[in-house]
């Protein structure tokens, strides 16, 4: 016990008054700007308030854009200090008898310290929040899988059972029918199984952990890997002819690549082709799987991205269906995460096309 007011000093500094590289360029060149400012000002009007403004300004903005308290109190005795010694007379000397001297440095102060604490309070407020949907993303999706996952699982060990122990009284097609129905359910539980580890690795992510990635390796990757599964599938896929460099993880899109196809070839009825497509779009990377099948119907669209409809939807359509939603949703959660946008639209060719773009640049949010 003698311990925990040192402790809770330390956490207290760690959180507060920690430095970083960023926060400490910020701070130097905003005040080195405000010097620039000052001294240009000077040369035209010499009265003192509106230097003291412009470094009430800057210690404003440095509170404002940086992390804890350290920066903006920082700030504040900078400016405090800068100006009693360049810009106010004698200039490059310390005067601390100048009326007003100590109102000016409490007045710097309290602005610094009630602005990084509102900044600290939104920073936070806007974790949590982040926190919030996760975990809302993460609850709403087991809760969609869980009678899902039972469907398929009583199926195999209901068709394998009946197999075994009535081995003789089927014929070879009708053993090679619940073959084909146990390999379906088992693709299916594996599609929902990686699914699900997405979402895991998300979760435990603070932040979308990115690298720069090729997308015609991405394209390529993702390509092989539906064939393998869909070997029957006309697939024709479609890249720019100069290398793409995308900032992304390349495990959770390229998931997001093959949830679409997945849903193409099991919901896009009468579709005999899907055309897998990268482009570039400004400073944005736009991701397309376009299918030949049939339209989706204009109402399903304004609805199809949100977890909620297909949940309720699943309980009064037919078993064919399921997942679909699931799969979106997760789709959108994960561009969403890397500061994309995510559409879907009547396919060029008559069908269904899921659409997605991807900045290319870190830190360019898409507001499309």
């Amino acid at each position: 016990m003698a311990h925990a007011p040192i402790l809770w000093y330390t956490a207290f500094m760690r959180k507060y008054f920690s430095l970083n590289l960023k926060d400490s360029l910020i701070t130097i060149s905003a005040i080195a700007v405000a010097f620039v400012i000052c001294a240009a000002l000077r040369l035209f009007n010499e009265a003192d308030i509106s230097i003291s403004l412009i470094f009430v300004l800057i210690v404003l903005i440095v509170s404002r854009l940086t992390e804890g308290y350290f920066y903006g109190i920082f700030a504040s005795v900078a400016a405090v200090f800068g100006v009693n010694y360049v810009f106010t007379y004698p200039y490059f000397a310390f005067n601390f008898t100048i009326s007003g001297y100590p109102i000016t440095f409490l007045s710097m102060f309290i602005v610094s310290v009630i602005t990084s604490a509102l900044t600290t309070q939104v920073k936070q407020q806007e974790k949590l929040r982040l926190e919030s949907e996760k975990e809302k993303l993460y609850a709403n999706f087991l809760r969609a899988i869980s009678h899902d996952l039972r469907t398929p699982l009583t199926s195999i060990v209901g068709s394998a059972s009946v197999i075994l122990e009535n081995e003789r009284s089927f014929t070879e097609e009708q053993r090679h029918s619940m073959l084909k129905e146990i390999l379906s359910d088992a693709t299916w539980l594996i599609r929902m199984v990686e699914n699900l580890l997405s979402v895991t690795r998300m979760r435990g992510e603070a932040t979308i952990r990115k690298t720069q990635e090729l997308a015609e390796e991405l394209i390529g990757e993702t390509s092989q890997k539906f064939k393998k599964r869909y070997p029957d599938t006309v697939l024709h896929v479609s890249i720019p002819a100069e290398p793409l460099f995308i900032p992304m993880d390349i495990l959770l899109i390229e998931q997001v690549l093959i949830n679409l196809l997945e849903n193409a070839v099991i919901h896009g009825g009468n579709m005999t082709s899907i055309e897998l497509s990268a482009a570039v779009s400004g400073r944005y990377a736009v991701f397309s799987v376009d299918n030949d099948g049939d339209s989706i119907d204009p109402e399903v669209i304004e609805h199809i991205l949100e977890t909620d409809y297909f949940i309720t939807a699943r309980r009064t359509k037919s078993d064919s269906k399921r997942n679909m939603g699931i799969g979106l949703s997760l789709c959108t959660s994960i561009v969403n995460a890397h500061g994309g946008s995510f559409s879907v639209e009547t396919g060029g060719r008559g069908g269904a096309c899921f659409r997605f773009s991807l900045p290319m640049e870190e830190g360019l949010a898409d507001v499309s």
